[in-house]
């Protein structure tokens, strides 16, 4: 019952994208998170001529969800139209899914709650 509960309350959260993204040419979202913010690594991977950033591809599914979060939706809100876009046999566990990228980027904090 409290895992319910629980599950239910966090299906009403209204979340808000925390970290730059793009999309590359076929419409996939990518997050770009910063390599270190201490000036000290900042400087050696500029001296070895790398990138400040990572590139963090998401599938096609997390693109879709990605692009929904807007901080006005819930997490349901955002499922459901997920699921309609998405009417096909691969996406059978759809709101299972949802729930834990989403989880997985609040707990990354590339998102963060409204």
């Amino acid at each position: 019952m409290v895992k319910k509960k629980i599950i239910t309350e966090f299906h009403n959260i209204i979340l808000k994208k925390n970290i730059e993204w793009d999309t590359d040419e076929k419409g996939i979202v990518y997050l770009i998170k910063e390599k270190s913010s201490n000036k000290l690594m900042k400087r050696l991977i500029d001296f070895f001529g790398k990138s400040q950033h990572f590139r963090i591809h998401l599938d096609e599914i997390g693109s879709l969800v990605w692009r929904k979060i807007d901080g006005n939706l819930t997490i349901r809100q955002i499922s459901e139209s997920v699921k309609k876009e998405k009417i096909d046999d691969d996406f059978k566990q759809g709101e299972e899914r949802i729930t834990r990228f989403l989880t997985l980027m609040l707990k990354n904090k590339f998102v963060r709650i409204v």
